[in-house]
């Protein structure tokens, strides 16, 4: 043993000293998320100016080649990760709010998931193993636990079989009764309930795809304008004051949707009625291929496509008109 390596501490009674290990304090990595698929470690880093003498580092978490859209930045201090987050939280970077929130510890993250996990479990349940401190459904009713290895004294009631439908004719029936018996068998055939079948849907036909290039077959609209290129993150009052800002006059806006999901999302394109020809001119000017949200968005004047007699409205929606712009009919 060497004289220079160090003796293990030792109590007053002689017996070896717990050594706590340091425990590593939470909260100096700060989560940043919702950010744009360009920004890099070096613009991450750069967006934490009012920290920057507290940054140790900056990292984009990729999928591959491509962002993850969310990131973290460790800090020198606890102070600085929450001055951060005061100043940052909400705030704008490569045309995208970021959210800046303290990051949770992973043995925060663990045990989260663990009582999530175990807040599933249905209590109740008959015939159950109860938690220990927990009240089981039988004494709740108070009705008293029977003890291990105690027997029932209420014997298993035996099974019941069932009976045939039809009763066995006799071994040798009179000739009149077997008659009536036929006749009550083919009454009861003929009374039964047929299964209804399901109800077929007619196939709906598909629409033909319209060739590239080729302008969408209607009139254009005087007063309404396809907006396409849209963040899925647009809603019709962002989509409203896109225009209003622009100093054009909205008389409604609204975001195409999917039929499905709840809730339903975006399809990345809307419609936007501005009332005068003049208004759909001014508007193609100041928008057509303006960034919002590192989209460059696209403006063009609508078509009202005739829609076909024979359809009807799906799920309960409500009837299109004609004149109104379809989603296909995108843009003259």
């Amino acid at each position: 043993m060497s004289a220079d390596a160090q003796a293990a501490p030792v109590t007053a009674n002689g017996a070896p000293a717990v050594v706590e290990k340091p425990q590593e304090t939470p909260g100096f990595k700060v989560f940043a998320g919702n950010l744009s698929y360009t920004t890099t470690d070096d613009g991450l880093k750069a967006f934490f100016a009012p920290v920057q003498n507290d940054i140790l580092s900056a990292q984009v978490i990729m999928r591959g080649s491509r962002s993850a859209g969310y990131g973290f930045v460790a800090l020198a201090s606890v102070e600085a990760a929450e001055k951060a987050v005061e100043a940052l939280n909400k705030q704008e970077l490569d045309g995208r709010p970021v959210i800046v929130e303290i990051a949770k510890p992973a043995d925060q993250k663990d045990q989260e998931k663990k009582e999530k996990r175990s807040s599933k479990r249905r209590p109740g349940r008959r015939g159950a193993k109860a938690v220990p401190g927990e009240v089981t459904e039988a004494e709740a009713n108070g009705e008293a636990p029977k003890a291990e290895g105690e027997s029932s004294a209420e014997a298993p009631k035996p099974k019941k079989k069932k009976s045939p439908r039809k009763k066995k004719a006799a071994a040798t029936p009179a000739e009149g009764e077997a008659a009536a018996e036929a006749a009550t068998g083919a009454a009861e055939t003929t009374d039964a309930p047929a299964k209804k079948a399901p109800r077929a849907r007619k196939p709906r036909a598909p629409r033909p795809p319209r060739p590239a290039g080729e302008d969408p077959a209607g009139e254009p609209s005087k007063n309404m304008l396809f907006v396409a290129n849209l963040g899925f993150s647009v809603d019709d009052d962002g989509l409203k004051a896109l225009f209003t800002e622009a100093g054009i006059d909205v008389t409604s806006a609204r975001i195409v949707r999917r039929r499905w999901g709840n809730p339903r999302k975006s399809k990345g394109y809307g419609f936007v009625d501005v009332g005068t020809e003049e208004n759909q001119k001014k508007a193609i000017d100041a928008l057509d291929g303006k960034e919002v949200a590192s989209r460059a968005i696209a403006v063009k004047i609508a078509v009202n496509t005739p829609q076909d007699e024979e359809e009807k409205p799906v799920d309960g929606a409500a009837e299109v008109p004609a004149a109104a712009p379809a989603p296909a009919a995108t843009a003259a």
